[in-house]
């Protein structure tokens, strides 16, 4: 039986942020996912997961003019995981609010991230 693979997208206004936490999730997912798109521009990121409709859209919480919780608010009507991430601690407990969402520090690290497809894939 083949699995199909869970599309990515990662949302960040820092390049290196992205090449970082893409190389990290083809490592340790590498056959389980398939990143689709990538965004330094929250406005065109925002345009690119209603048009692709992404499984699970990493995204960075402070970026200029757009924050993630914001671009969220324009996406939360699709059905996508979102997974915010940040490099401000104080945040990271303030976005855990449903089942769509989690929250990790940046820079993210391989457990971080099993345990967070372990918890999405029990999601279904």
């Amino acid at each position: 039986m083949i699995e199909r693979k869970l599309n990515i997208a990662i949302i960040d206004d820092e390049q290196h942020a992205i090449e970082t936490l893409s190389y990290d999730l083809r490592e340790s997912f590498g056959e389980k996912i398939e990143i689709v798109f990538t965004a330094t521009n929250p406005f065109e990121g925002a345009r690119q997961v209603r048009l692709l409709k992404p499984d699970i859209l990493f995204l960075d919480m402070m970026m200029p003019g757009l924050s993630g919780p914001e671009l969220f608010t324009l996406i939360n009507d699709l059905e996508v995981k979102v997974v915010f991430v940040t490099a401000y601690p104080e945040l990271v407990n303030n976005e855990r609010k449903s089942k769509n969402t989690a929250c990790l520090l940046k820079p993210v690290s391989s457990p971080e991230l099993e345990v967070l497809f372990t918890r999405i894939s029990q999601q279904g």
